[in-house]
C-alpha cells in the first residue's frame, strides 16, 4: 500500500492528475459552450490539458522543490492554454468562418505547438 501512495503522490503523478481533473470538466464546459459534439473540439481541448499540460512541465519546465508549486503551475497553465483554444477556436469560427471541425484543429495545433516552442526557446536561453 505505501508503493501506491508513495507513486501517487510522486510531483510528477500529481501534475497529471491535477491536469486531467480540469481538463475534463472544462472540456464538457466547452462542448456546452459550442453546442455540442459536432466538433472535435471538445476531445483536443481535453487532450491539450490533460496530455499537453503535465507533458510541458515535465519536459521543458525545472521542477519546484515543493509539489504544491507544480500544482499550481499546472492550474496557471491549463487557465492559459483553455484561454488560448477557446480564443482562437472562436477567431477561427467567427471571423475566420471556418467550421468548427477545421477552427478545433486550428486551435490545437496553434495552441499545442505554440506553447511547446515558446517552453522550447525559454529553456534554451
Amino acid at each position: 500500500m505505501s508503493r501506491i501512495y508513495e507513486w501517487a503522490t510522486t510531483q510528477r503523478n500529481l501534475t497529471i492528475f491535477v491536469a486531467i481533473l480540469v481538463a475534463v470538466p472544462t472540456s464538457y464546459a466547452f462542448q456546452s459552450m459550442v453546442s455540442g459534439g459536432g466538433s472535435a473540439g471538445d476531445f483536443l481541448l481535453l487532450m491539450t490539458l490533460a496530455v499537453g499540460v503535465p507533458t510541458a512541465y515535465d519536459e521543458y519546465w525545472p521542477p519546484y522543490e515543493q509539489t504544491w508549486k507544480a500544482i499550481t503551475w499546472v492550474l496557471a497553465a491549463c487557465l492559459v492554454v483553455t484561454i488560448e483554444f477557446v480564443g482562437l477556436y472562436l477567431i477561427g469560427t467567427d471571423y475566420v468562418r471556418l467550421s468548427p471541425f477545421y477552427a478545433s484543429i486550428g486551435a490545437f495545433l496553434i495552441t499545442d505547438l505554440g506553447n511547446l516552442a515558446w517552453l522550447s526557446i525559454r529553456t534554451r536561453n
